[in-house]
C-alpha cells in the first residue's frame, strides 16, 4: 500500500493543460488550506489526486504541536499516530487538526459515516481519543476503505487502464451488436424490395 503514496520519479509535469490549467507545484500541502476536491474542474481532478498521492500524507513529525485545553488537562496531537496510520493520517499546522488524505480525495456522500466532514473539511481535534481514528477507518466496506481502494486504483496504472479498456470493450461490443442487427434488418428489407421489383 505504501508504494502508492510515495513519489515514483522526480519528473512531475508542472502544468497540466486539458482546457484548464493548473500548476501542480502550487497545490497547498497543508490539508487545512486545501480547497475541496469537488471545486477542481472534473477534467483535472485525477491529476490533482495523483499529485497529492505522490506527495503522500502531510505528516510533519518534527513539528512542535500546540497544546489545547481538554477540561482541566492540556493535550496535543500525538505524532506517534503517524506510525499507526501511515498511509492516510495528515496534520494541518495551520488548523491544528488531523485529516484523512484518502477521504479528502475520494469522499463519497455517506452522511456521518467515517466521521462526516471532520476528516475532510473541519479537521479532527480530539487529542485524547485515538479510538475515533480507528472508528474512522471502520470495517472493510466503510467510506474510508472505499476511498482507500480508489486511491490504490488511481495509482495502479494497469488497473486504471484495464478499467478503461473494459469499459471501451463493452461499448464496442454493444456498437457491433447494434450494427449487426441494423445490417440484418436492412438486408431483409432489401431482399423483399428486390423480389417485388423483379416480379413481372
Amino acid at each position: 500500500m505504501e508504494r502508492f503514496f510515495k513519489r515514483k520519479s522526480d519528473f512531475v509535469p508542472k502544468n497540466i493543460s486539458v482546457g484548464v490549467e493548473i500548476n501542480l507545484a502550487d497545490l497547498p500541502s497543508d490539508p487545512g488550506l486545501r480547497k475541496s476536491i469537488s471545486n477542481y474542474d472534473p477534467k483535472i481532478r485525477d491529476q490533482v489526486r495523483r499529485e497529492y498521492l505522490q506527495r503522500g500524507p502531510r505528516q510533519p513529525k518534527e513539528h512542535k504541536f500546540r497544546k489545547s485545553s481538554f477540561g482541566v488537562k492540556e493535550r496535543k496531537f500525538n505524532s506517534a499516530w503517524f506510525d499507526d496510520f501511515p498511509n492516510w493520517l495528515e496534520y494541518s499546522i495551520e488548523q491544528d487538526a488531523a485529516y484523512c488524505l484518502c477521504c479528502y480525495l475520494f469522499k463519497t456522500n455517506t452522511g456521518g459515516q467515517g466521521g462526516g466532514d471532520v476528516f475532510t473539511q473541519t479537521g479532527y481535534r480530539n487529542w485524547k481519543d485515538k479510538k475515533r481514528l480507528h472508528a474512522h477507518v471502520g470495517d472493510l466496506n466503510s467510506a474510508h476503505n472505499q476511498a482507500l481502494r480508489k486511491c490504490e486504483d488511481l495509482m495502479n496504472e494497469r488497473q486504471h487502464i484495464r478499467n478503461i479498456i473494459d469499459k471501451n470493450a463493452k461499448q464496442s461490443k454493444n456498437i457491433i451488436s447494434n450494427s449487426a442487427y441494423c445490417i440484418s434488418r436492412l438486408y431483409s428489407v432489401s431482399s423483399k424490395t428486390r423480389s417485388c421489383i423483379s416480379r413481372p
